[in-house]
């Protein structure tokens, strides 16, 4: 069975959390990727802010140079381990309607999956 540690990304995009949700479009959309992690100093998992919740600043009426990722970033994200089952992750993703999970080992970010890297490996086995 596959784990996560086969599918995750490693190149984690992560912001401090006194970034503008503008530097954070900004940096999303450079990267090509659809979610960031918000992280301590000591790369500990303090939030995510992912596409989601810049829609919602912007609905809010919100100037993306002056709000903060730690006001929006949805905190305390479920997590996974990288010896996490793709099933049990792809579950859980469903469960909360999420696309992105951010991956912890020994308490520091070590990667991230998203719902595309776990429907490329299911395309792979296919």
């Amino acid at each position: 069975m596959k784990t996560i540690s086969e599918v995750m990304t490693t190149d984690v995009l992560t912001v401090a959390p006194q970034a503008t949700l503008g530097e954070v479009a900004r940096v999303l959309r450079a990267r090509n990727v659809g979610s960031a992690l918000v992280v301590d100093a000591e790369r500990k998992p303090l939030g995510i802010i992912s596409e989601r919740e810049l829609v919602d600043s912007v609905a809010a009426s919100r100037n993306p140079d002056h709000g903060l990722a730690e006001s929006w970033m949805k905190a305390g994200p479920q997590t996974v381990r990288s010896s996490t089952p793709i099933s049990e992750a792809g579950a859980l993703m469903r469960d909360l309607n999420v696309r992105h999970l951010p991956v912890v080992d020994g308490g520091r970010v070590v990667g991230v999956v998203s719902i595309r890297d776990l429907l490329s490996a299911a395309l792979l086995d296919a």
